[in-house]
């Protein structure tokens, strides 16, 4: 394989590696908030329900928004690295 695919793909597997970090850390959010939101709606008069609800903002419609926004930055982030690696010529010494 040729080093400059080697270090691409290098380049890459760390960009993944981050944004699936990314995405573990709000999944683990929303987690935590449907938790607490339960905890609310369980311990309040069934008359502070609505607005419980009301104020819960961390939907799973808003989990989805945010995960595909998370992986369209990281692609983005891949494809400007591998773009930015085009305008440079490196010679590699393996070790």
């Amino acid at each position: 394989m040729d080093p400059e695919d080697i270090f691409k793909r290098c380049c890459q597997r760390n960009t993944v590696s981050l944004f699936k970090g990314f995405l573990v850390m709000i999944e683990d959010l929303h987690k935590e908030h449907e938790i607490s939101f339960d905890k609310l709606r369980n311990n309040l008069p069934e008359g502070c329900l609505p607005v419980v609800d009301q104020a819960d903002y961390f939907s799973e419609e808003k989990l989805q928004h945010l995960r595909k926004r998370i992986l369209d930055i990281g692609n983005e982030t891949i494809r400007n690295i591998q773009g930015d690696l085009d305008n440079y010529t490196a010679h590699f010494i393996f070790k």
